[in-house]
């Protein structure tokens, strides 16, 4: 479907509008000012337009299918156009099957969604990097108790067999440890991973928060996800605001909506898996498996 959205420059005053072309589910033009063309048009006037949001929910493949159904719907329903998730495993040779059950669980999402993997800090290994390398794995969580898991690890075979691809590394802490020892542990953290070079996140992530633009640029999701430009996917969410209060009325995935406050459910298995050609990559970094 082609259509254009006009959408209101408040800061230059009502009258200038930055008009989005979407075509093929993308964002193929942005022009400040009225496009003249024969498509159908939707103004945002009163309206609040913005990205759609980028979110975790890590360790899919430990959920029950009821609870991923039910976790996807309010992610959508906070704004979320795309899902950064994992699959848990205990050893390498589970990775595979473990994918493919993510997979399946998110077979009816409205959503798109990014896949990488969850493991205890003992368990990565070169070959771990090797596996991420050749099924275009974009992250992995380390899942850690205790800080000295992390000391453990032999960084610098880790960073060699990396190289190529640099899949992004980053830890997860328990939720029960106090902030303050969190904190520390991510600052060290930080400092070990600028010591041996490794792409990682310097932020802990948030399930409950929409992922911030240097988290989406190190996985390489930013500008396909989480923009509103030119060769962007057509994410967006549409607000109604009287100046001080918003109402989220509608999201939309590639320029279909799979959301609305009038018909909550639509549009399921309209998601697809992001595939990272390669993290930390501007551009053209991203293709949708179809």
């Amino acid at each position: 479907m082609r259509y254009i959205i006009e959408r209101p420059l408040q800061s230059l005053g009502t009258d200038t509008v930055l008009s989005y072309l979407v075509d093929s589910q993308k964002i193929s033009y942005v022009s400040q000012g009225p496009l003249r063309m024969n498509v159908m048009k939707m103004s945002m006037h009163g309206l609040k337009m913005i990205p759609g949001h980028i979110n975790p929910l890590m360790s899919l493949n430990r959920l029950p299918i009821e609870t991923v159904k039910q976790r996807l719907a309010e992610k959508v329903k906070s704004g979320t156009t795309t899902l950064l998730t994992s699959a848990q495993i205990n050893y390498l040779h589970e990775a595979e099957t473990e994918i493919k059950r993510t997979r399946h669980l998110l077979v009816s999402s409205s959503i798109d969604y990014c896949i990488g993997l969850s493991i205890s800090p003992e368990k990565i290994t070169p070959q771990t990097m090797s596996f991420c390398r050749k099924n275009k794995i974009p992250f992995i969580e380390l899942i850690c108790k205790d800080f000295k898991q992390l000391t453990n690890v032999i960084w610098e075979r880790i960073r060699e067999t990396n190289f190529d691809y640099g899949t992004v590394i980053f830890p997860s802490f328990p939720t029960q440890i106090e902030v303050k020892l969190k904190k520390t542990w991510q600052r060290k953290w930080n400092e070990l991973a600028t010591k041996f070079q490794i792409p990682t996140l310097f932020n802990e992530l948030n399930e409950d928060e929409p992922m911030p633009l240097p988290s989406l640029k190190m996985l390489g999701i930013y500008p396909t996800k989480g923009g509103l430009f030119a060769g962007s996917d057509a994410d967006y969410c549409i607000f109604a605001t009287d100046g001080e209060n918003e109402t989220l009325k509608s999201v939309i995935v590639r320029g279909t909506i799979v959301y609305s406050e009038n018909v909550p459910e639509r549009q399921q298995g309209h998601g697809k898996e992001i595939i990272v050609i390669k993290p930390r990559r501007f551009g053209e970094s991203l293709l949708s498996r179809v």
